[in-house]
Parts: C-alpha cells; structure tokens; sequence
C-alpha cells in the first residue's frame, strides 16, 4: 500500500497544507519532495479545494477536539496563557518579498513563495541543529509565534538584493529564489526573498513595504 513520507508531509502541514491535500499532492509529484508537491499545490488550485474529502485522520482529530466540558455546554471561551520558556526572546517571523516587476500570475507568486519558504526553513533546521537554547528561534516560531508569515511588494531584482544584504549585515537568515524559468519568467529570474529573524529586526529591514 502507497504511504507518503511523513518528513515532507510535516513540511506541507507547516505551511498550512491539510494533510489530505498533502497527501493527494505527493501521490501525484511521485513522493519524491515536499517543494516539488507545495509547487503541484499551487499549480492545480482547481484540484485541492475543501470538497475533497478529508482524511481518517483529520476527522479522528476533528473528533478529539470536542472536550467534555463543550458536550457539557461549557464554549470554553476562557483560554489559559501559554507560558513561555525562559530563553524566549521572540516573537519570531518570517516574510516574503516578492518582485512585483516580473508581473507573475498568482499561481506562480504562491508557487515561488513555497520556494521561498521550504528553502529558508532548510536552513533554519540546519541552524536550529547548532543552537544548545531549549526555545530556538526555529522552535520558538513554530511553538510560541503561530509560524507568523507576511508576504510583501518588491519593486524588481536590486531591490531583493539590497533587502538581502541588509538581512545578511544584520545576521537574519534568508533565502533568495531563482526561477528555473519554465513558465512565464526567463531562466535565473529573482522572484521571490524570503528573511526570518526576531520581528523588531526584519521590521528594521521590510517595515516599510505595502503588503501583497
């Protein structure tokens, strides 16, 4: 029986992927990685949308998610805080700067974001690997941060490259994508900047730019 990897499942789930359109996208990309199926995701919008039934598993967690005190009647509107590791030192996020000069369709533009967004989370694995922090910026970001993503307005190529040398002057990890041009951009094209760092740095960097 067909399974899909688990590892690029987790990484599809990350960026707000449900698990059955996960799934359905590495089955038809040939399990082989998870930016190739996130590049499938946004090439076929027609073949992942919510009336494809969901999983066994996303009912069964569905189903988890009713506490006995909301079949009691109780809305459980009354949240606990959350509290924070010692070494917190966020709020972390990440953003994306797109090249508006390219004039990309929103197919591709959500397509080169995934790009954007698997290639700097390979590197903050790697870098997360060398922190000895119980709360790592990665690990932070994703368990205290709410995995905070903010796509903006690039006005064309230097533009991306000054924004990634002021990342790289202030220490942010970032990744710069290049578009292997086999639709509707030429080969080698910048498309799409991503930078994570601490919120108050990569604001000092990207604060200024209009929203996608």
């Amino acid at each position: 029986m067909w399974k899909p990897n688990e590892e690029f499942v987790d990484i599809l789930l990350s960026m707000g992927i449900s698990r059955n359109v996960a799934e359905r996208a590495l089955l038809n990309t040939g399990n082989s990685s998870a930016e190739i199926a996130a590049t499938w995701i946004f090439d076929h919008p027609d073949l992942t949308l919510p009336d494809i039934p969901i999983t066994v598993d996303e009912i069964e967690k569905l189903a988890g998610s009713v506490s006995l005190e909301n079949m009691n009647g109780d809305t459980g509107s009354e949240e606990e805080d959350e509290e924070l590791p010692e070494d917190y030192d966020g709020p972390y996020k990440m953003v994306f700067v797109v090249n508006m000069e390219l004039g990309m369709g929103v197919g591709k533009i959500a397509a080169q974001v995934a790009h954007a967004a698997l290639g700097l989370h390979r590197e903050l694995i790697d870098k997360e690997m060398e922190n000895s922090k119980e709360c790592g910026p990665l690990s932070c970001w994703e368990d205290y941060d709410g995995e905070r993503k903010i796509a903006l307005k690039g006005e064309n190529k230097q533009h991306l490259l000054d924004l990634m040398q002021k990342a790289k002057e202030s220490g942010l990890l970032h990744y710069l994508v290049s578009d292997a041009g086999h639709t509707q951009v030429a080969p080698g094209s910048n498309t799409v900047l991503s930078i994570f760092g601490k919120e108050s740095d990569v604001n000092e960097i990207t604060g200024k730019l209009k929203l996608l």
